[in-house]
């Protein structure tokens, strides 16, 4: 069975390590902004072109079957995570939500006031 792990949470929560816990095939938007060096630097301009990205390298491993990929975005609200289902039924990935509500440190930089913002819209994606 080929898995396809759609990992959530605010920032801070422990998305990206739990996602390489699952899997040595890992995907989020932030790999977009995180340069050779490790060096973070969000462009909110460039949002949808990450989210974008992100979507053509879980499709690109799924063609190449691989067997446990993870995506790691905040995925706050349900339309943000529905490419992924979508790509997971058309090729036949079984998807599995699973939802970090933990309080990390936050290694992005994200503001306090746009993790409330997060909070507000937060939405079930069952």
């Amino acid at each position: 069975m080929n898995i396809l792990y759609v990992i959530r949470g605010l920032s801070g929560s422990g998305k990206t390590t739990l996602a390489h816990q699952l899997s040595s095939v890992v995907y989020s938007a932030d790999d977009w902004f995180t340069n050779s060096q490790g060096d973070y630097n969000f462009d909110a301009s460039k949002l949808s072109e990450a989210h974008d990205n992100c979507q053509r390298n879980v499709e690109y491993a799924m063609t190449q079957k691989a067997p446990n990929i993870a995506v790691a975005n905040t995925f706050s609200q349900a339309w943000e995570a529905e490419p992924y289902f979508k790509l997971a039924k058309k090729f036949n990935y079984s998807s599995f939500v699973v939802e970090c509500q933990n309080v990390f440190e936050n290694v992005h930089g994200v503001p306090q006031e746009t993790i409330n913002a997060m909070k507000e819209r937060w939405e079930s994606l069952v």
